[in-house]
């Protein structure tokens, strides 16, 4: 059998690291083509490929006047998304019925796609960390004055990463703890690493002795940030896995999160809080109800 894999590779997202993984995988057993997705609605192929389309909702919207035609050139269409939160739209749970199987990332998003509705079967794929993720600590080559800086004035970090959706990611929260844990606690500073500056958190952040970090970071210097860091803030609203949660555990961080979403399927009990149901619905989702 010979599988297109569709994904974002025109620029870098999360889903384009998870989905050159699975990649990794499947090219041990099967013939595997990578396919961008910007061409998924003029490709032709000569035999009848099984497609994997990952994220499978954002482009069986982007490309739905295509979708027909996509569906008569393959031998199926296999789906890999997530669940931001507890439950899917009827359009999402309609969408799944073009695909022969749905593929998400932890037990929680199963879940919501059965108790939403969707018929087709629905499988769990856990996202992996690379060995490297289990490894010795590293030398230190990139942030040596936040090594400094920690050993010097004994100090403990809290770790906070924000790619995208600050609501959905919880940046509200994560400020709020901040602002409280530093008026008892001088000696324990917040690392936010963002993708961009944005001078407004910053002009929060600072006055509260916080660091900021932006821009892409390789996987080591991600690693070196990990080992240098004490506990990770997992305040997230709703998510498919949250990656992070697990590449900081595995560097023997602690891991606060709440105790509904997909990360309770390999966070300990003891690192989990209590939460509360989020009172409206996620901002810019079609796919939350």
């Amino acid at each position: 059998m010979v599988i297109y894999y569709v994904y974002p590779i025109w620029h870098r997202v999360s889903f384009s690291l998870i989905a050159r993984e699975h990649v990794k995988q499947l090219k041990r057993y099967l013939k595997v083509y990578e396919i961008d997705e910007l061409v998924l609605p003029t490709i032709t192929p000569y035999t009848r490929p099984l497609l994997v389309l990952h994220p499978y909702f954002y482009m069986a919207v982007k490309y739905a006047k295509r979708f027909e035609r996509i569906l008569t050139k393959s031998r199926g269409i296999i789906g890999v998304d997530v669940a931001d939160s507890d439950r899917l739209t009827i359009q999402a749970v309609n969408m799944t019925h073009y695909t022969e199987a749905m593929i998400v990332p932890s037990n929680f998003a199963r879940d919501v796609y059965v108790k939403s509705g969707v018929k087709r079967p629905v499988y769990v794929v856990p996202h992996g960390l690379s060995e490297r993720y289990y490894s010795e600590r590293r030398t230190i080559n990139f942030f040596r004055k936040l090594w400094e800086m920690k050993r010097n004035r004994n100090l403990k970090y809290l770790l906070f990463f924000c790619w995208h959706s600050g609501e959905r990611k919880g940046l509200d929260l994560v400020l709020k703890t901040y602002r409280l844990v530093r008026e008892e606690r001088k000696d324990i500073v917040l690392i936010m690493k963002l993708m961009t500056l944005d001078p407004r958190i910053h002009k929060i952040v600072a006055p509260l002795g916080g660091i900021i970090l932006h821009g892409w970071l390789t996987e080591d210097q991600k690693l070196e940030l990990y080992d240098h860091c004490d506990i990770y803030l997992g305040f997230s609203r709703g998510g498919g896995f949250e990656l992070n949660y697990l590449e900081a555990l595995a560097r023997g961080e602690i891991v606060i999160a709440p105790n509904r979403g997909s990360w309770v399927d390999y966070l300990p009990e003891f690192s989990l809080v209590e939460c509360h149901n989020c009172p409206y619905v996620l901002k810019n989702s079609f796919l939350s109800k």
